[in-house]
């Protein structure tokens, strides 16, 4: 990402959608300015018309499937500048770092030496005086 991603998302987004020719020129023009790929054809490897501007690459059917989805993914890069795995929700779900880190082999230790302090009920002293 550079500087110029959110100016142009911004302008991208007062664009109206319904005007495909309209957006076509602001992405060819943006791609001659600051560098990138916009493919006019489908590529022959995957078939799929190909965006790549500003570091972020996107696909689609048609021209208009590829530019709504480079806008998507621009908007999620924005939201997300970290890279950090977005879940299905959406939601970038934190995990807190764990405590205190665990000692496996004392955990093996103590559950032997717990096992092995535990009398067996069938082999204690009978009652009455039998033996």
């Amino acid at each position: 990402m550079n500087e110029r991603l959110i100016p142009f998302v911004r302008g991208v987004s007062q664009i109206d959608h319904s005007d495909p020719d309209t957006l076509k020129d602001a992405f060819m023009n943006e791609v001659i300015e600051n560098g990138g790929e916009y493919a006019v054809a489908p590529s022959v490897e995957t078939c799929l018309y190909e965006i790549s501007l500003h570091g972020i690459l996107a696909r689609g059917a048609s021209e208009v499937d590829a530019i709504r989805d480079w806008i998507t993914a621009a908007n999620a890069a924005l939201a997300n500048p970290a890279g950090e795995e977005l879940e299905a929700d959406g939601i970038i779900t934190m995990h807190p770092p764990c405590g205190t880190p665990r000692n496996h082999n004392e955990e093996i230790a103590n559950a032997i030496a717990e096992r092995d302090c535990v009398k067996p009920h069938a082999f204690q002293r009978m009652p009455f005086g039998i033996s």
